[in-house]
């Protein structure tokens, strides 16, 4: 189960984030996960409630976006989600193509709340 270590790194970064910052708690973190990332949402989903039980990420929800793969044709440069394999261009009818998102997993917001000044 990789979304563990996975999850793990997200909240690593995401304490540095709220380190710099006067946050005293994490009411909901937005996670992007790629259709191609390999991660499931559910294991994510689990992993966070199991690792935010305390601190400042105890009882803050974990929203996830599911982001679609997007692949773009290097014949003619179209841009067309990826639906199913194998890709073929819907413009020009080419295989060749590189995938351009939808294999990214990130935290794209947090919603907290700051410190007061005399805390």
């Amino acid at each position: 189960m990789h979304e563990t270590a996975l999850m793990k790194n997200l909240l690593t970064t995401i304490e540095q984030v709220l380190d710099s910052h006067h946050v005293s708690r994490v009411n909901r973190v937005y996670l992007s996960v790629g259709q191609l990332s390999n991660a499931l949402p559910e294991a994510l989903s689990f992993a966070f409630e199991a690792m935010t039980r305390e601190g400042r990420l105890q009882g803050a929800e974990l929203i996830i976006e599911n982001r679609p793969a997007v692949a773009r044709c290097e014949s003619c440069g179209e841009e067309y989600r990826v639906e199913k394999f194998p890709l073929v261009c819907p413009t020009c009818r080419s295989t060749s193509f590189i995938i351009i998102s939808g294999e990214e997993v990130y935290v794209q917001s947090i919603d907290c709340e700051e410190k007061c000044p005399d805390d």
